[in-house]
């Protein structure tokens, strides 16, 4: 005798049909997750893939077109582009216009294509917690991706910015003799002091098809600067500039205030104050003055935080202030203040080892400003040199002159400062500097080696208008009166051989 099978429990296969469909729908859910994540993780890859995938071939084919031709072009540029030519291009406005609107486009145009990817990916089909993973996810991505262009807008713009401020639409100069010559003043307009007085005045002459620097310093106490032939100022000062008045109103550096005062003698583009000083340095070196930069001392020490300071050596203690404090001698890491003050320090020093000095700050910055150290500082650098800058360069040349400051970074710069006792400041012998100057220039070379920088005190003229009051503020100690020492006849020299500069 058999015994009926018993009926299967209708609860156990509920349960059992329950947990089997629940495992569909865990796996289903599983799927459409990874799908999701593959979606928007394709179009952080290569964008336009997740629409393709998805069946919007048109969109995808698109949007993978572009993104494939970007990457192609960027290739070839970086390829067949040297640098100097890319340098070039960063300072032509319209481009960097262009340049901004495209970042802003491409990343708008990715962040959408990513939303887009998240959409297809079907979010309302997943559960609340990978809705909010997906939604997260795809925000940071968003992010990620759009970063990239918009520090490139940001750069575009600070660049975009710093050019047309700056530097302002005029005619291009033609180099003379094969060398452009740029005037560098460091100009100090500061609280007490009557107009505009060139504090450092250097005339850098850079072969066009080399890139070899010479730098040609004269001081700022400088009497009876020469005008070129021909000029008004010239006609008013044939004997060269000097005048009944103050002595300290026809040094060298008051050329610029008195320009202002006279603009009817120095007409031009680049205005009265900076025409004066040109001209005066063109009439006393014998070489044509092509272009002019000014910057203001007082804000050159933003310049030098900009990019993260400088290290030069510092020889001897060098007082910075009224309460003892000092640069200690020896290898030093200095940030603008200290910059500052190492350029500028008067007490116990002179004029011409202050010039010293600045030339020295000078080739530090030059050699250390390497593209590294611009590009991770570039937007603090641009707005920095907005407001301590002023030149008449025209937009118009300066790919050319990016060109050629390329061309003269790595090179040694030839230094020749006219100082006693090769020239006395008070009655300088004007023939001597040009064939000093004509020396330098056609020989190419350093003829010797550089003699320890003098150490006599400006002229009567200069001390006297020297400030008397110490405080803590670089550049405002006074000169020490002392007599000038007789030292052999300075030579042109390689600032390395007087500067140490890592």
């Amino acid at each position: 005798m058999t015994t009926a099978a018993r009926p299967p429990d209708p609860r156990r296969v509920r349960a059992r049909r329950e947990a089997m469909a629940a495992l569909r729908a865990q796996r289903a859910e599983a799927a459409r997750f990874r799908r999701s994540v593959t979606l928007v993780a394709l179009s952080v890859v290569a964008p336009g893939s997740a629409q393709l995938i998805a069946g919007h071939k048109k969109t995808g084919k698109i949007a993978l077109g572009v993104y494939g031709g970007l990457i192609g072009v960027m290739l070839l540029v970086l390829w067949l582009v040297p640098l100097s030519d890319l340098a070039g291009l960063a300072v032509r406005p319209w481009l960097l216009t262009t340049f901004k609107l495209l970042a802003f486009g491409l990343a708008a145009a990715w962040v959408v294509l990513l939303l887009d990817a998240w959409r297809l990916g079907h979010p309302p089909g997943l559960n609340q917690k990978h809705r909010l993973i997906m939604i997260g996810a795809t925000l940071a991505l968003a992010g990620l991706v759009a970063s990239p262009f918009i520090v490139a807008a940001r750069y575009a713009t600070a660049a975009h910015d710093a050019v047309v401020e700056m530097f302002p639409s005029g005619e291009v100069a033609a180099a003379s003799d094969g060398r452009l010559n740029i005037l560098l003043l460091g100009v100090d307009a500061g609280d007490g002091r009557v107009g505009v007085r060139p504090d450092s005045i250097n005339l850098v002459s850079i072969d066009v098809r080399t890139g070899e620097p010479a730098m040609f310093s004269l001081p700022r106490n400088l009497e009876s600067a020469r005008f070129p032939d021909g000029t008004p100022a010239d006609d008013e000062f044939p004997q060269g500039f000097t005048g009944d008045g103050d002595e300290s109103d026809y040094l060298l550096n008051a050329t610029w205030t008195f320009g202002e005062e006279n603009p009817e003698l120095f007409p031009g583009e680049s205005g009265p104050g900076p025409t004066a000083v040109k001209q005066a340095v063109e009439g006393t070196l014998g070489l044509p003055v092509h272009y002019y930069v000014a910057v203001d001392l007082q804000g050159f020490r933003d310049i030098i935080d900009a990019i993260g300071g400088i290290t030069l050596r510092v020889n001897e203690e060098l007082p910075i202030g009224e309460k003892g404090r000092v640069l200690e001698p020896g290898l030093q890491e200095l940030d603008g203040y200290h910059a500052l003050w190492y350029a500028r320090s008067r007490e116990g020093s002179s004029d011409y080892a202050r010039m010293e000095r600045q030339r020295c700050v000078i080739g530090a910055l030059v050699a250390q400003a390497d593209p590294q150290t611009v590009l991770s500082n570039f937007v603090e650098l641009a707005d920095a040199s907005k407001s301590v800058i002023t030149t008449d360069i025209p937009r118009q040349d300066l790919a050319n002159l990016v060109d050629l400051a390329l061309k003269a970074k790595d090179q040694e710069i030839t230094s020749l400062q006219f100082v006693p006792p090769l020239i006395a400041p008070a009655d300088p012998d004007i023939g001597l500097i040009h064939d000093e100057v004509d020396a330098l220039l056609s020989s190419g070379s350093v003829t010797e080696s550089a003699s320890e920088p003098p150490s006599e005190a400006p002229s009567e003229a200069s001390s006297e208008q020297a400030e008397d009051e110490t405080s803590e503020e670089p550049g405002e100690q006074a000169s020490e009166d002392d007599e000038p020492e007789e030292t052999e006849e300075q030579a042109p020299v390689e600032m390395s051989s007087v500067c140490s500069y890592e």
